[in-house]
């Protein structure tokens, strides 16, 4: 019975110290954030003696942050939403089907995981820039549609492996083809599967810094990541802008989990049970 509480008590231990591992950082950001640039200098870890917003302003003005915002949303959003579309109806065709050929193509599929984008992104400018695609919006959908392709392919399989092949029988007896097999039956019950993609490939593209810088660059627009990387350069001495910048960087990101996160739960309690 000791032995149970000592363990207990060493979890708990753990648990807390790697809590205060992602809180500390967290506390830092956002302290430093509302105090002037002569307190975080003077005391960092110190509660503000007078909380201000114009850091806020100031980073919001000075980066052009409206911009920043809305060539990411529509970087981040264009590409979920096609990797989506691809990687769903396909990952229904190789889940369904079987035999050698389609046990290939999934194998193939899945080869991308184990390449780093790092290793493709030169081929990438370079096919992009061949198609007259480079530093442009659809030039990005597209490089990102093909990085995470494999990641997304690879959730959508196994878990329409979870889905009774019953249901598509049942609907083909009644007259419905694949096309509204798929759309009506299938992907509605994708649902939890999606928000994750959602989740998880969002916060990725919208954190990515060094794809939009080579292949977007200046030329086709600023995202959020380097937006504010280009305006870090005057502001690197007042570190109280730079903090504000992180906030202002990372709240949508946080905002979007904020309100995915009781679907993103369900999604891995469903994953769970069902496989």
């Amino acid at each position: 019975m000791r032995k149970a509480k000592d363990g207990s008590m060493v979890k708990r231990i753990i648990v807390l110290i790697c809590t205060l591992i992602y809180l500390v950082p967290l506390y830092v950001v956002i302290v430093n954030s509302v105090k002037t640039d002569a307190e975080v200098i003077l005391s960092p870890l110190a509660l503000p003696r007078e909380i201000t917003f114009d850091n806020f302003v100031f980073a919001f003005e000075a980066s052009d942050m409206f911009t920043l915002y809305k060539n990411s949303i529509i970087i981040t959003v264009c590409s979920v939403v096609l990797l989506i579309v691809i990687s769903s109806t396909a990952a229904y065709v190789l889940a369904r089907r079987t035999g050698k050929l389609y046990n290939c193509l999934y194998v193939f599929s899945l080869l991308g995981i184990m390449v780093p984008p790092v290793v493709t992104l030169i081929p990438s400018i370079q096919t992009l820039q061949f198609f007259g695609l480079l530093h442009t919006f659809p030039g990005m959908f597209l490089f990102y549609g093909g990085t995470f392709f494999s990641f997304a392919i690879f959730l959508y399989v196994n878990f329409i492996k979870t889905i009774p092949i019953s249901f598509d029988e049942a609907a083909s007896i009644d007259g419905a083809n694949q096309f509204a097999i798929f759309f009506k039956i299938i992907l509605p019950l994708l649902r939890p599967c999606t928000v994750t993609v959602v989740i998880m490939l969002g916060m990725w593209i919208w954190n990515d810094f060094l794809n939009p810088m080579y292949i977007l660059g200046t030329q086709g627009g600023l995202t959020i990541t380097t937006g504010i990387h280009r305006a870090m350069g005057p502001f690197t001495a007042r570190w109280n802008i730079v903090f504000a910048n992180v906030i202002l960087a990372s709240a949508p990101v946080i905002i979007m989990y904020l309100c995915l996160q009781k679907h993103f739960m369900k999604g891995m309690a469903a994953g769970a049970i069902k496989g």
